[in-house]
């Protein structure tokens, strides 16, 4: 078991923990399903507004977005594109939940728990993470509504205007009572994978624990998580420094010792990333300001025209441009990881000082059911034993006899 100081040095440890083959892997895969069902959707939307599927993708590649291409689309086209964010979102939701659940039995000492027991149990939980930031928002809803209803009454002449202004203090403490909700609603959204990985309790729990969070603790929640978002760009930011340093390293040796071809492909490849990718350079260079360069590409690249290549550079050259693909999401499967590990390290700590609760010395029910298994596994053990000794008795005797 981890040793924990339970205050905002524990925080620091978070890229230490997410810097794990297993928790890169679970953030991976999540991100890469919930990734390919939003760029399906979202080219859908682009499909359904008649715009063809050749010119989005020459101008938006991997990274389409409705909200930055600056058209008029019709309402159908954003319920698609909304529908696909929104499930990008909730997939999302139970991989960090799988990947706090790895951290947390990591934390407790549990080195053997598996990446697949992590996706089972957020698999198994799913409907406690979800349902605990939508129940929130339902409950907006309802008070958005009633808000309006209030407003539509408040049109009867005289009576509603004397109404509404009679009960001002009334309207107002409502209106207050629904932001609290809406911060504690976007605060679920950050923590629930966090309290259902560490908790093994329901959407109940979740919601119970933002509204104490968000009451008990509000300037360490908005310390630690601000800690934790700054650590997770400086995370990704230095292993993106290390992974393109040792491209360049790759590149090098290959091009002294392969020579012609090998340039090509690597160009081609980086030149189709490059496109590919287009869209978030502006997001990098914003994380990263003057430091981009080190960790994006410092150059443009110029795609060679496939006539002037051999057949062999030209598929090589996508292989080579997939492959860095799939590195540049390992590099932001760390980030969010790191993201997904300091939330849990720093619930745990909020959970010590508001409740002095250390949850890393309780059984969750997983824990339990894992042991009571163990233990009926040892008992029919033990039981067959004795009739194992049995059968083997006659045997013995009946061979003493033949002597």
């Amino acid at each position: 078991m981890q040793a924990f100081k339970f205050n905002y040095q524990d925080v620091f440890r978070a890229p230490r923990f997410a810097f794990s083959l297993q928790r890169m892997w679970i953030q991976l895969v999540g991100l890469s399903i919930g990734y390919i069902v939003y760029l399906i959707l979202t080219y859908l939307s682009f499909l359904s507004a008649g715009f063809g599927l050749g010119g989005s993708w020459a101008r938006y590649g991997l990274l389409p977005c409705l909200l930055a291409a600056g058209e008029s689309y019709p309402w159908y086209s954003w319920l698609i594109w909304a529908a696909g964010s929104l499930l990008f979102a909730a997939i999302l939701l139970v991989t960090n939940t799988a990947v706090s659940r790895a951290i947390y039995m990591q934390v407790k000492g549990n080195n053997f728990y598996s990446w697949r027991e992590s996706f089972s149990f957020a698999l198994r939980k799913i409907w406690s993470v979800l349902l605990t930031p939508i129940s929130l928002l339902i409950l907006v809803g309802f008070m958005i509504v009633g808000g309006l209803i209030i407003g539509l009454l408040g049109k009867i002449p005289f009576i509603g205007e004397l109404g509404v202004s009679f009960f001002t203090i009334l309207w107002f403490f409502a209106a207050l009572l629904l932001f609290f909700i809406l911060i504690v609603a976007t605060i679920s959204v950050l923590l629930v994978p966090a309290i259902i990985a560490t908790t093994d309790e329901d959407a109940f729990e979740a919601i119970f624990q933002s509204f104490s969070i968000t009451w008990n603790q509000p300037w360490r929640f908005i310390l630690y998580e601000a800690t934790t978002l700054v650590l997770s760009v400086f995370a990704m930011g230095i292993f993106a420094f290390f992974v393109k340093e040792s491209i360049m390293i790759m590149n090098n040796i290959f091009a002294s010792s392969m020579g012609a071809d090998f340039v090509n492909l690597s160009n081609n490849g980086q030149a189709m990333l490059q496109s590919w990718l287009l869209m978030g350079q502006n997001v990098v260079e914003g994380l990263f300001r003057g430091l981009a360069p080190l960790v994006y590409f410092q150059r443009d690249f110029i795609l060679i025209p496939a006539s002037e290549l051999p057949v062999t550079v030209v598929i090589s050259s996508y292989f080579y441009g997939l492959s860095l693909l799939f590195i540049a999401g390992w590099v932001l499967s760390y980030g969010l990881a790191t993201f997904a590990s300091g939330n849990t390290v720093f619930y745990i700590v909020l959970r010590k000082i508001k409740d002095n609760e250390n949850l890393l010395e309780r059984k969750d029910k997983e824990e339990e059911e894992d042991e009571e298994d163990e233990e009926q596994k040892g008992n029919e053990d033990s039981e067959k034993e004795p009739e194992e000794i049995k059968d083997q008795e006659p045997e013995s005797d009946e061979g003493a006899k033949k002597e």
